[in-house]
């Protein structure tokens, strides 16, 4: 589950705190201490990689040790304090026992959307917290016998791919797997509300880039990444993972009145910042299933009350 709003300004403060009071010999040692090589750590920066050790950490619940080390080292410095607490999950949302996928609520509201920031509404609905994953997809393929995505070896993903999305999908493949877990793809609308809250946010987190936040060129990976790997920093005000950079995502709604292309949103690990705006629409035929070295990834959405 992300993190609230509170612990999200912790991270970002723990992350500034760390590259104004120690050197870069100094973090070096530190990831060292911690059991990571400094040069391994994803980005290019002191900020980034900061930012990724800090994120593996804390996705693990060991953020604490990070915490120690440097309140022994700099205890003069206000370091934030992330003593465990107890965390419900948020109301409405469920983990869907088909799929496997964690479906967050998106409440019924107005919202700004699309690049002239018109105000639009959509009735409640659900939509899946990450993009679908390659162990999430081979779930489908064994008990559908769809065919495979061309970039597996074998019938199966190469085993350190299996919580990376999903790729090489055509629309109709994204279709078929909706149709199964009986969901739908999201209309464009519907994604763009999941990835940039209410108030039209130009990216998940906020209106201005940051680096270390989601996997676009800037980023360095060269390649995708797990899913969730950028949050909570990268999160959506849903609390929606990766919903800018990583791969694109096939939506169900036309590109326009032809007819004979789907749009696609996100931007991916092999496009820049620019592409990564949560309005930005991108498009492909319905059966291309490599546009743009990064497309073909999807996520499925369910427009009702769900039983549990």
């Amino acid at each position: 589950m992300g993190i609230d709003k509170t612990g999200r300004q912790k991270l970002i403060s723990l992350r500034k705190l760390l590259i104004e009071h120690f050197d870069l010999e100094e973090l070096r040692l530190l990831a060292f201490d911690l059991g990571h090589d400094y040069e391994e750590l994803a980005g290019r920066t002191k900020s980034t990689k900061m930012q990724d050790l800090i994120t593996y950490l804390e996705r693990r619940g060991e953020l604490q040790r990070l915490m120690e080390e440097v309140n022994s080292q700099r205890p003069h410095v206000a370091w934030p304090d992330f003593t465990p607490t107890t965390v419900e999950p948020k109301a409405g949302n469920y983990t869907d026992d088909k799929t496997g996928l964690e479906m967050i609520h998106i409440p019924a509201s107005e919202f700004i959307y699309g690049q002239d920031d018109r105000l639009n509404y959509l009735p409640e609905f659900w939509i899946s917290k990450t993009p679908v994953t390659n162990a999430q997809y081979l779930r489908f393929v064994k008990v559908t016998e769809h065919d495979l995505p061309p970039n597996w070896q074998g019938k199966t993903p190469k085993a350190e791919l299996a919580n990376h999305p999903v790729t090489w999908i055509s629309w109709h493949d994204a279709q078929a797997y909706a149709d199964w877990a009986g969901m739908h793809l999201p209309t464009e609308e519907e994604w763009e509300k999941a990835a940039r809250g209410t108030e039209g946010r130009i990216y998940p987190w906020g209106d201005e880039w940051c680096d270390g936040y989601c996997n676009t060129e800037e980023a360095g990976q060269d390649k995708t990444t797990q899913v969730g790997h950028y949050s909570p920093l990268g999160d959506s005000p849903f609390g929606c993972v990766d919903m800018a950079g990583n791969v694109w995502e096939w939506t169900a709604s036309w590109y326009n009145k032809d007819e004979k292309r789907r749009v696609l949103r996100r931007g991916s690990w092999y496009h820049n910042q620019d592409y990564a705006h949560a309005a930005y629409r991108n498009y492909a035929r319905a059966a291309y299933r490599n546009f743009g070295n990064g497309a073909g990834g999807f996520r499925v959405v369910v427009r009702r009350p769900p039983s549990r």
